[in-house]
């Protein structure tokens, strides 16, 4: 039906039919449109711009989050010998300290050597060899002859496996490697011969034995019980001892099987490097840490508060308007900034922004008196830190003075302009509906104007034939 009303358009009235309809139409889609066209783009501009609110929001409290946890506002460890080094386990020690640590002997681990072999490639024969950890005690014989008793740990033993595919003395290796024997492998090769190196972990209780089950006859001891290291069968050459660290803290005597302690500060691992004595193990704030993170934290409110200002500014001297110059949650958003400054904040003990300094001028900079920071008692600077821990957490509703609780505001209002702006592209796609549906309204009326308009003519020029045939002469 469509096709056939297009074919009649033009038929018989004289008039540009088709240029009528796109007239019609176009002004028809443009009334239609152009108000919800204007409104979705005034919906993408605040959306955008509540988005920019939320983000440097969310920056904000991530680069403040990030100086809180990594500890460069809390307390400062540090060790005065660098014979043991000091660094922080998770918060940090829950308070200021000062211990004298004496390192009287650092842990080591055992270490196995066998006798050289020709090369890395060398076979070593087939087999399994047993590891097993425990404690190595050493003992002499009736003679005096030195030698050593094993008692096995709890950690289960462990087979390896040498077959065919890996019988040399780099498989051995690497099949010690990738076993969980805990044991290290390694080769020291030098001109024409090969030697393996074994090593435990550090700690008297990670010392290890090795049982050797060749399989088959190697003869002349030439297969795998060349590795074999159990009490009265030393056959690898036993270097260094497995023992654990001593030291004296505070005046107490303690023990640890390995040179990485995390036991015995709260808060503070130890890495003990070489034996002394009288170090000084401190942790204690630094004011100006926190100073200086303060004051960048202020600067970055005073430039969120400008950019709020600048997206809220009113049309002036013929420049546009911010695109939420009429938003009720930039004006809020700006609030709530403020309002952080006089909040008092319970998990760090009512204090306030404003005890730290920080203050909010007429003319609505905000800024930090750094001296009035350094009057801050001692015993509160640990409060400072929880105050900034706090403006940084998560957002929860019953928390208002969080950032990214602030920041949520901006989401919120945000989701709810993205379901208007949705609402405005559907009603969009109606008025392409109706008016698709208009031109074919119109397409119908006009062709059918055009075939009546064709067929009256049709009718005059019939009677105009007729009535001059009245008149013409007959011959």
């Amino acid at each position: 039906m469509a096709t056939n009303a297009l074919t009649a358009l033009n038929a018989g009235s004289g008039l540009d039919s088709r240029g009528l309809i796109d007239g019609l139409v176009g002004i028809e889609r443009t009334s239609r449109s152009e108000p919800i066209t204007r409104k979705r783009d005034t919906l993408n501009a605040r959306i955008s711009a509540l988005g920019q609110l939320r983000s440097a929001l969310t920056g904000i409290a991530t680069s403040l989050d990030t100086r809180v946890r990594s500890g460069e506002l809390g307390l400062q460890l540090a060790s005065s010998d660098n014979a043991i080094s000091v660094e922080r386990i998770g918060s940090g020690p829950g308070g200021a300290l000062a211990s004298g640590v004496a390192v009287n002997r650092l842990a080591s681990s055992q270490r196995l050597t066998s006798a050289a072999l020709a090369s890395a490639g060398a076979a070593v024969g087939q087999g399994t060899l047993t590891i097993i950890t425990g404690r190595r005690t050493p003992i002499s014989d009736s003679n005096g002859n030195p030698g050593f008793s094993f008692a096995a740990g709890a950690k289960p033993s462990v087979n390896i496996n040498i077959t065919a595919a890996n019988n040399s003395l780099s498989g051995l290796a690497a099949a010690i490697n990738a076993s969980d024997a805990g044991i290290t492998a390694s080769i020291i090769a030098s001109s024409g011969s090969a030697t393996l190196v074994l090593r435990g972990a550090e700690g008297a209780e990670n010392a290890f034995i090795i049982s050797a089950a060749p399989a088959g006859s190697s003869g002349g001891g030439a297969g795998l019980e060349r590795f074999n290291h159990t009490p009265g069968a030393e056959t690898l050459v036993h270097g260094e001892t497995a023992q654990n660290a001593e030291l004296v803290v505070d005046g107490v005597a303690v023990t640890r099987g390995s040179n990485r302690i995390d036991d015995l500060i709260p808060g503070a691992r130890l890495n003990l490097r070489r034996t002394a004595s009288g170090v000084a193990i401190t942790a204690a704030r630094d004011g100006a840490a926190l100073s200086g993170a303060l004051a960048d934290f202020v600067g970055t409110l005073q430039a969120m508060r400008q950019l709020i200002g600048d997206l809220r500014r009113p049309s002036q001297n013929g420049d546009a308007p911010g695109p939420l110059a009429t938003d009720p949650t930039a004006r809020l958003l700006d609030q709530r900034i403020t309002r952080l400054v006089t909040a008092a904040v319970p998990e760090a003990g009512g204090l306030r922004l404003a005890d730290l300094g920080v203050s909010v001028a007429r003319d609505g900079g905000i800024t930090v008196d750094a001296a009035r920071l350094a009057n801050l008692p001692p015993a509160r600077l640990g409060d400072a830190e929880a105050l900034l821990r706090e403006l940084t957490a998560t957002a929860r509703a019953d928390r208002p003075n969080r950032l990214q609780s602030i920041a949520q505001i901006a989401g919120t209002a945000g989701d709810s302009l993205v379901r208007q702006r949705d609402a405005a592209s559907r009603d969009l796609a109606k008025v392409d509906v109706q008016v698709a549906a208009l031109r074919t309204l119109l397409t119908r009326q006009f062709a059918a104007m055009d075939t009546a308009v064709a067929q009256s003519r049709a009718v005059g020029a019939q009677l105009d034939q007729l009535v001059d045939s009245w008149f013409r002469p007959q011959s």
